[in-house]
């Protein structure tokens, strides 16, 4: 399949890899030319100057940018995908939006013949160099089909959630747990602190047992909240969580969860 792939960062750039590991044929862009270095002179890619003509040579194209303004701006923007490529094609919106703003993009491509899919993905890198990822699908089922060999290419676990924003809903659940879980990581490390627990002991012992999970393994390997300030999963879970929280008011059923997920984005805050 002749696939583009748009938003090279730590997401993007093994998922891109993997694409053209499965025999896809590939294009890219990027607006840093330093995103597309680990493809130079790669077999089977090509560069695109712009997302329009990127948009012109393929049949379907996953975009993994940071949030709603930067696929409005790929998709919509001068010189953007809508313009340019075939009706029928798919767009594969990998980014985590809120429900609205995948199902207010959807609705804008429709004049142009495009079919959008809310495919946010879940797993981290080394799971996306994999093939592995967890990929949480709202839309057509048709589109889903036409691309379905594409997504096998990243993950053995697709999961159809029904219309477009549907896929959205789940990955905004997944991480606002997931910034949870390191919430009370980090009760955990204080409430050990309080019982005069050695902390690099229960922090072992926390990583190897019952309890353990990939979230509280990212509080103790940081050492602290505010250790984990700055970084990609700061950025990225703050976004989620308030997206999570506009979504849920106050005293909706899973309300606590929001409450919890904050006390993370506080804790870093504060640190």
């Amino acid at each position: 399949m002749k696939v583009g792939f748009i938003g090279l960062g730590s997401m993007g750039l093994p998922m891109a890899r993997r694409i053209r590991a499965e025999g896809h044929d590939l294009t890219l862009y990027a607006r840093r030319q330093a995103s597309l270095e680990p493809f130079a002179g790669a077999d089977g890619v090509t560069f695109a100057a712009t997302p329009a003509e990127l948009g012109a040579a393929v049949e379907s194209v996953g975009v993994c940018v940071f949030d709603a303004a930067g696929v409005e701006e790929v998709v919509f923007g001068p010189n953007g995908l809508a313009g340019a490529m075939e009706p029928g094609s798919v767009v594969l919106v990998h980014s985590t939006l809120s429900p609205r703003q995948i199902q207010a993009i959807a609705e804008r491509a429709t004049p142009y013949g495009l079919r959008v899919l809310d495919a946010p993905v879940s797993g981290g890198s080394a799971r996306a160099l994999a093939g592995e990822l967890t990929v949480m699908v709202g839309g057509e089922a048709e589109a889903l089909a036409d691309v379905s060999g594409l997504l096998a290419a990243l993950s053995g676990h697709v999961v159809h959630l029904g219309g477009v924003g549907a896929g959205s809903y789940a990955k905004l659940v997944n991480n606002t747990l997931f910034a949870a879980q390191i919430a009370l990581a980090d009760d955990a490390m204080r409430a050990g602190e309080a019982l005069g627990v050695d902390p690099a002991a229960l922090a072992d012992i926390l990583t190897t047992s019952s309890s353990a999970c990939v979230a509280s393994g990212v509080r103790l390997r940081a050492g602290s909240l505010a250790g984990i300030a700055g970084t990609p999963a700061d950025a990225a879970l703050t976004k989620d969580v308030t997206l999570t929280a506009e979504l849920l008011g106050e005293g909706a059923p899973g309300g606590e969860l929001v409450v919890a997920a904050r006390r993370f984005v506080t804790g870093m805050r504060q640190g």
